[in-house]
């Protein structure tokens, strides 16, 4: 964008010019805004958010919410296989190339369990995440083609280099009700997403939170951790491989929507994993 064009302070030589050049500034602020605020997505209303605030990606609750996230010890980005494999189920069963977990923190997002991405990242400036837009509301933010649709207060351009289109996101919940970051979903064309598949990409994201649940209540059991974990991972290891065959044996082609079967079948195999983990935490 052109820098807007300044009165030399050698000109405003009278109040009157000071005044003029003031109102010009302000006219061109408005004018700037106005031409950004477009629908941010016809499935997702969140132009109305973005644009009514003067720092359009920090939520008016964002000094608690950074607070409770604290609490789930999320401080880089080393692997953990859990977490990895569950985000590889997602990403294969939707078709989509590239799926993470976005920690959003206080000025940069943190990318957890990353599923092919096509660099190395680790970090990226929370202006550049189109997580930093999806916790703001409650539900799936999806964008069919990124070429065609626009995000007030995101620069995108991270994502126009790396060659991705599609986006959809959905909010890792405290008990608490603040939204600490997403499981997201990238893929290179663009492409349609059912209401079915928004529901699906919900429910495994819900799994992820009581995933991030257990290992906060885990790590305050230093000394038995890495027992408990392998005990929790070969009890739903079973199911993570059902998810991989249904992936692999009824999910469609790149960019078709799941069926409502597959979507159901893939729902109920998360399930399970859930409730075995919410069963673990009432123990723990």
């Amino acid at each position: 964008m052109r820098a807007p064009h300044r009165i030399k302070p050698a000109t405003c030589e009278t109040l009157g010019q000071l005044r003029r050049y003031t109102s010009a500034v302000a006219e061109r602020q408005a004018a700037r805004f106005a031409r950004q605020d477009p629908p941010f997505h016809h499935y997702v209303p969140l132009s109305h958010i973005l644009s009514s605030t003067p720092t359009p990606l920090i939520p008016a609750n964002d000094a608690a919410r950074l607070q409770e996230l604290e609490r789930y010890k999320l401080l880089d980005a080393s692997s953990e296989k859990v977490l990895d494999d569950v985000v590889a189920a997602a990403a294969r069963l939707f078709r989509v190339s590239n799926a993470l977990l976005s920690i959003v923190q206080e000025n940069e997002v943190l990318i957890k369990a990353p599923y092919n991405l096509p660099v190395p990242i680790e970090r990226i400036p929370r202006e550049q995440s189109l997580c930093s837009a999806t916790i703001l509301q409650d539900d799936t933010a999806v964008f069919e083609d990124l070429n065609q649709a626009s995000a007030p207060g995101i620069d995108i351009s991270l994502i126009q280099q790396l060659g991705l289109r599609f986006y959809a996101g959905h909010n890792l919940r405290t008990a608490e009700g603040h939204n600490i970051g997403t499981l997201c979903l990238y893929d290179g064309p663009p492409r349609q997403f059912s209401p079915v598949e928004r529901k699906l990409l919900a429910t495994f994201a819900g799994l992820v939170m009581r995933l991030l649940e257990l290992r906060r209540i885990l790590g305050a059991h230093a000394g038995s951790t890495a027992m408990l974990w392998s005990f929790i991972y070969k009890a739903i290891g079973e199911q993570l491989a059902r998810l991989i065959a249904l992936a692999e044996r009824a999910a469609p082609g790149p960019g078709v929507p799941l069926s409502a079967a597959t979507a159901k079948e893939a729902g109920d195999i998360v399930g399970i994993i859930d409730q075995f983990v919410a069963a673990t935490l009432r123990r723990t």
